[in-house]
């Protein structure tokens, strides 16, 4: 089976070819003619066939890029849970051992001896790091 690359380079050469051939002209002793002068018909067939194969070489083009992109956002892995915990300060890690093990905000901030707010503050940002929007979301992303 021809592959997709060299497709592309035989439809692209004959269009070139095919093109070429459109504007050819021919030397007559002391006169020269032009294609187009001569046979302007089989010039004019011959520059759309040239436009049918660069149309076809660009769908094949855009199937290429299709393909590339495709795997390009296959080919990115999702960030792990390891991704995650660095991500998250010293302090963001407690609060989220201290959620796993139960606690509400007002236990979490009397356990470290912070604010309620400092502790709302630590959540929304690791909601935030961990895409998530409550602590059920963040847990099972956790648990993952």
């Amino acid at each position: 089976m021809i592959s997709s690359e060299r497709k592309q380079q035989v439809v692209l050469g004959l269009a070139i070819f095919l093109a070429l051939n459109a504007i050819s002209y021919s030397f007559n002793g002391w006169q020269n003619q032009w294609m187009w002068e001569k046979r302007p018909l089989i010039a004019l067939g011959l520059l759309l066939l040239a436009f049918l194969f660069i149309r076809i070489w660009l769908q094949l083009e855009l199937e290429k890029q299709k393909e590339r992109i495709l795997q390009a956002i296959q080919g990115q892995n999702q960030p792990q849970l390891e991704d995650f915990t660095r991500m998250l300060s010293p302090r963001e890690r407690e609060v989220i051992a201290l959620i796993r093990t139960g606690k509400n905000n007002q236990q979490i901030a009397d356990e470290l001896f912070v604010a309620l707010s400092t502790v709302k503050t630590h959540i929304n940002n690791i909601y935030k790091i961990l895409e998530v929007k409550n602590r059920r979301e963040a847990l099972d992303k956790l648990k993952r």
